[in-house]
C-alpha cells in the first residue's frame, strides 16, 4: 500500500516517482460524477480518459507534480461532453487551490523570483497569480470611533505617490497612484459618509493640494501640520546662515569649523562636554552663526510649549527676536508659519506627528529594492496586506502543540518525551511501556515497605 503523502483526500494515489529534484504522483479521483454538469440528467457513459498534469505544493524541498487520470463522460440526455470535476484543483494554473494560496501569501514578503524557483513554475506565473490577487483589496480603516488620518508622499517608481495612514494606531489605509489634487480630493470624497463623519484630525506636510482636498472633501476635520516637517524648513534656514557664513571666511578660519553643520542642528542639551566646548568657541568667534543658533533654541522651545496659547506666545516673541540682518535667512519659514499657522499650531491641541507614515516610506522603498519590476499595484498589494510591511512571526512547534493539546494529548506527549529521553544501558530509546505515566495515584505511590 503506497504512503499518502499528497494528503488529498479525492483521489487515490496509483505511483510515486521521487527523483533529484521533484515527486511525481500519479492517481485518480475516488468517485466518479453523479450528473451531468450541464443538464444534471444522472445517465451518464465514460467517453475517454486523459491525462492531466498540476502542481502542488513541495515536499522535503522537492517540487511537486500530480498527473491525474481525468474521465471525461458523455450526458445521455443533452449529448454534452465533460471532464469530471476536481474540486482542489485550479483548472485555470493547472495547480492545487493549496497551491494558488500558498504563492499569493508568500509573495507579500518574498520575490517572485525566489518563488518561482521553489515551487517549478516561471515568475510571470507568480505575477499573474498576485496580481489577481491584489485587483480586490480595499482599504481598511479602524472601527475606532474616531479617526485621526496622516497624508503624506513617498517617491516610488519614479513618481511621488500619496500614502494615507491611521497615526493614532500606526496602520496604513491606503496607498494612492500620485500625490495631485483631484486624485487625493477623489479618494476622500469616495469614502462613505459613516467613515468621513468618524475623521476628526488630518496631520500632513504643508504640500497645498492635501490641504486644499482636506477643506473640500472634509470640512468638519481639524488640519494639524507635522511638526517635523516644519523643524525640517527651520533647519533649511538655520543652514542658509551657516552656509553664508563660511563663505564669507578665510580657508584657514573654514577648517575650524569641520562638521559645524551637525554640531549646530543638534540640541543643546544633546551635546556632551567637549562638543559643548567646540560649539562655544564658534559662537564667540561668529556673532551671526551665534544670533542663528539661539534662535533655533528659542524655536525649538516652542514646541516644548504645554498649551497652545503659550506656544504662540513664543513664537510671537521669537518673531520678534529676529534681527534684520536674519530676516531675509528666516523669510522661508516665517511665510509658511503666517500661510499654514493655524494647522501649524493644532498640533498643540492634537499632537499627532507622521513619523509612522516616515518609517513605512522607508520599508516601501525597501520592498521596492528587493525585486525588479514590482508594477505599483504588486507594492501596494504588499503594503496593505501585511499591515505596513509587519514582521509576523509563528509559534514554535512544541510551543504551539502545548497551547492547543488537549489534556489526553499532552499526558502522551510526556509519556513520549521520557521515553526519548531516558536511553538503556546500549545508548537507545527505552519503549514508551516502560516509562513512568505522566500521573501517578497517591495510594500506589507509597512504598509497600520491607518484607
Amino acid at each position: 500500500m503506497l504512503l499518502d503523502l499528497l494528503g488529498l483526500a479525492d483521489f487515490r494515489t496509483l505511483a510515486t516517482d521521487e527523483q533529484k529534484h521533484h515527486f511525481h504522483f500519479q492517481v485518480t479521483p475516488i468517485a466518479p460524477p453523479l450528473q451531468c454538469v450541464h443538464c444534471g440528467h444522472h445517465k451518464l457513459y465514460r467517453h475517454e480518459t486523459k491525462l492531466q498534469l498540476f502542481l502542488d505544493l513541495p515536499i522535503r524541498g522537492k517540487r511537486v507534480g500530480i498527473t491525474v487520470e481525468r474521465r471525461r463522460y458523455r450526458c445521455c440526455a443533452c449529448r454534452h461532453t465533460f471532464f469530471e470535476p476536481l474540486s482542489c484543483m485550479d483548472e485555470r494554473h493547472f495547480m492545487t487551490h493549496r497551491m494558488v494560496s500558498y504563492i499569493q501569501q508568500e509573495a507579500l514578503r518574498r520575490t517572485f523570483v525566489s518563488i518561482a524557483d521553489e515551487v517549478g513554475v516561471v515568475e510571470s506565473t507568480i505575477r499573474v497569480l498576485f496580481n489577481e490577487f491584489a485587483t480586490s483589496i480595499q482599504p481598511r480603516f479602524p472601527d475606532d470611533k474616531l479617526l485621526y488620518l496622516g497624508i503624506d508622499e513617498l517617491y516610488l517608481l519614479h513618481q511621488y505617490r500619496c500614502v494615507i495612514t491611521d497615526v493614532q494606531n500606526h496602520h496604513i489605509i491606503d496607498l494612492l497612484r500620485d500625490r495631485l489634487k483631484p486624485s487625493v480630493l477623489t479618494y476622500l470624497c469616495s469614502l462613505p459618509d459613516t467613515t468621513k463623519e468618524r475623521i476628526t484630525v488630518v496631520c500632513t506636510d504643508m504640500w497645498a493640494s492635501y490641504h486644499d482636498a482636506t477643506r473640500e472633501a472634509l470640512p468638519h476635520a481639524t488640519l494639524v501640520v507635522d511638526k517635523f516637517h516644519v523643524l525640517k524648513l527651520f533647519s533649511g534656514c538655520l543652514e542658509t546662515v551657516r552656509k553664508q557664513t563660511r563663505k564669507s571666511l578665510t580657508d584657514k578660519q573654514r577648517r575650524t569649523l569641520m562638521h559645524d553643520r551637525f554640531l549646530l542642528l543638534r540640541r543643546a542639551h544633546d551635546l556632551d562636554e567637549q562638543e559643548t566646548l567646540i560649539v562655544e568657541a564658534w559662537l564667540n568667534n561668529f556673532p551671526r552663526l551665534q544670533a542663528a543658533y539661539h534662535l533655533k533654541e528659542a524655536f525649538y522651545g516652542i514646541y516644548e510649549a504645554p498649551t497652545q496659547e503659550i506656544a504662540l506666545q513664543r513664537y510671537f516673541a521669537w518673531l520678534a527676536s529676529i534681527t534684520l540682518d536674519m530676516y531675509e535667512a528666516f523669510l522661508p519659514l516665517t511665510l509658511a508659519i503666517g500661510h499654514y499657522g493655524d494647522a501649524i499650531f493644532s498640533y498643540f491641541t492634537y499632537r499627532y506627528t507622521a513619523g509612522y507614515t516616515e518609517s513605512l516610506n522607508g520599508l516601501m522603498k525597501l520592498t521596492q529594492r528587493m525585486g525588479r519590476g514590482y508594477s505599483f499595484e504588486a507594492i501596494r498589494a504588499k503594503v496593505l496586506l501585511t499591515d505596513g510591511l509587519r514582521k509576523t512571526s509563528r509559534p514554535g512547534y512544541r510551543e504551539q502543540q502545548s497551547h492547543d493539546a488537549s489534556p489526553e494529548t499532552a499526558d502522551m506527549a510526556v509519556r513520549t518525551a521520557l521515553a526519548m529521553a531516558r536511553p538503556n544501558g546500549r545508548g537507545t530509546p527505552l519503549p514508551t511501556a516502560f516509562t513512568a505515566p505522566a500521573t501517578v495515584n497517591e495510594g500506589n505511590s507509597k512504598s509497600s515497605g520491607s518484607p
